[in-house]
């Protein structure tokens, strides 16, 4: 790693090592040492971007959630219908073809029922979803409390592809969505 280099730019490459690391050993492995080894760095060089492994993770949580917000604004820019549009940002949002992502997402969940930080950060983007899917489904002229259930939908959706991608298969996750999404529409 280069002794010089741009804060914003360093601290995506310690986010990104730590997400590698999560995925490989877990959230627990994932101590400011492993990290700088993953890195190839020394602990006190991720110490000038990060005091402790609680601040790392908080932001790399803020990243992830970030990732996923653009991803879903993308999608959701296309051109399409509402029905299209909906399910490629519920596709983006499970992480169905990034299953070393939806490990990370599931060890933050799974960290954020004991950490009250966490929880906080985490109950915040699930509400964006219900929302975001909400303001979709009004716009076609549906039912918005079906929100609260795709959201759970892609909770899971995720959970499967982090802990079994051989049977959750980005195949069978789209088609999973796809399919609850043409029951709501009545298709």
């Amino acid at each position: 790693m280069p002794k010089h280099a741009d804060p914003v730019e360093r601290r995506r490459q310690v986010v990104e090592a730590l997400y590698r690391v999560v995925d490989a050993e877990g959230l627990d492995a994932a101590s400011l040492p492993r990290i700088a080894r993953e890195l190839n760095a020394t602990t006190g060089l991720l110490q000038k971007y990060f005091h402790s492994k609680d601040e790392l993770l908080l932001f790399a949580q803020d990243q992830l959630v970030e990732e996923l917000t653009e991803s879903v604004q993308a999608v959701l820019n296309q051109e399409g219908s509402l029905q299209d549009r909906l399910h490629k940002a519920l596709c983006a949002i499970a992480l169905i073809d990034n299953a070393a992502r939806a490990r990370v997402w599931l060890a933050f969940a799974a960290r954020a029922a004991a950490n009250p930080v966490l929880l906080k950060r985490h109950v915040e983007g699930a509400r964006e979803i219900r929302e975001l899917c909400r303001q979709v489904l009004e716009a076609a002229g549906l039912d918005g409390q079906n929100a609260v259930g795709l959201a759970a939908l892609v909770d899971g959706v995720t959970a499967q592809r982090a802990l079994e991608p051989q049977v959750m298969t980005a195949e069978v996750a789209d088609k999973v969505i796809a399919d609850h999404l043409a029951r709501i529409w009545g298709d």
